[in-house]
């Protein structure tokens, strides 16, 4: 977030003490007429910014943003501390009461569409649609996918660079490079922690656009501070997310009726459209999947042009 630009939508803002030493910081932000959006950021980690705004309508919808925690200006910045999946469903309740908000429209893409799903089993009474994105279990096969996937083959240069830090002995799996750059992330050095942050969040950007341009992925990755989603999105990964194998197919029957909008790039090398397949599959009649021909970020056209245009006829 810019701190020195004023959004003149933002209604509210402050911070919403969590428990367990957590201070989560949110925006209420639009029409406060409107029937309310719950917005869930990526990573885990990344944060929300004022780019995720741009799928709304300021006129027509009313958006609760925050940046979940560790993430953004939530506090403890880049905290894996009372930090699960569960401890994150638990927030989006305290948020909801925080507000007084009886029901809510949940929107996310990538991990916020993994953890939409997962607030939407724990609370189906509580959310009337979804609309997700770039969708993602939270299992091994998809976290593996990530780190040591299809990726490696469509950026091989890329790849070249991101494993060159890892010792021959770590690169088994997926899950044992994950666990590599994990240790380094958490050095006491603070010139390695950083380096094998900025390394990790670079391949994964890599992996996201099929707009891809090497030079300005290393600009825009390499200048910014990717302690927080590297390390959280190190953390949940080693811990298939909080969640057994399986666990949101096994659970789709709770939320069945709740109708729900799917988004996903056809060429998604970062969360394999298979698993948007299969929800569609498991999900029945009140789910409508979208195939748009492109990959994974929310910033290609045909995603934020798909992704805007539903917003706003689905989520009113």
């Amino acid at each position: 977030m810019n701190d020195s630009k004023v959004d003149e939508h933002v209604r509210k803002s402050g911070h919403l003490d969590v428990g367990q030493g957590h201070k989560l910081y949110y925006e209420d932000w639009g029409n406060p007429e409107a029937f309310p959006i719950i917005f869930l950021h990526g990573g885990p980690g990344s944060g929300f910014s004022d780019r995720h705004k741009l799928n709304f309508n300021p006129r027509k919808h009313r958006v609760i943003f925050f940046d979940q925690r560790g993430a953004g200006k939530s506090t403890p910045y880049a905290s894996i501390e009372h930090n699960t999946t569960q401890d994150l469903v638990s927030d989006i309740e305290k948020l909801r009461k925080h507000f007084g908000i009886e029901k809510a429209h949940v929107c996310g893409r990538s991990w916020g569409s993994t953890l939409a799903l997962a607030y939407a089993i724990a609370h189906p009474d509580r959310v009337k649609h979804m609309l997700i994105g770039g969708v993602y279990f939270g299992s091994r096969f998809e976290n593996d996918f990530i780190s040591s996937g299809y990726g490696r083959y469509t950026y091989p240069e890329a790849w070249e660079r991101f494993i060159a830090l890892v010792p021959e002995d770590y690169r088994s799996t997926g899950t044992a490079i994950t666990q590599y750059y994990a240790d380094k992330m958490r050095s006491s050095n603070a010139k390695v922690s950083k380096q094998y942050a900025d390394e990790w969040t670079l391949w994964e950007v890599t992996t996201i656009s099929n707009n891809y341009d090497q030079r300005r992925l290393e600009t825009s990755v390499l200048e910014g501070d990717n302690v927080a989603i590297a390390r959280l999105e190190t953390h949940y990964f080693l811990h298939d997310c909080f969640m057994p194998d399986g666990y949101i197919l096994d659970n789709v029957h709770k939320i069945k009726h709740i109708p729900c909008y799917v988004i996903h790039g056809r060429f998604d090398n970062c969360t394999p459209p298979v698993t948007a397949y299969k929800l569609s599959q498991a999900y029945g009649d009140k789910l409508t999947l979208q195939w748009v021909n492109a990959g994974h970020s929310a910033s290609d056209t045909e995603v934020a042009v798909a992704g805007r245009a539903v917003a706003n006829t689905f989520l009113v």
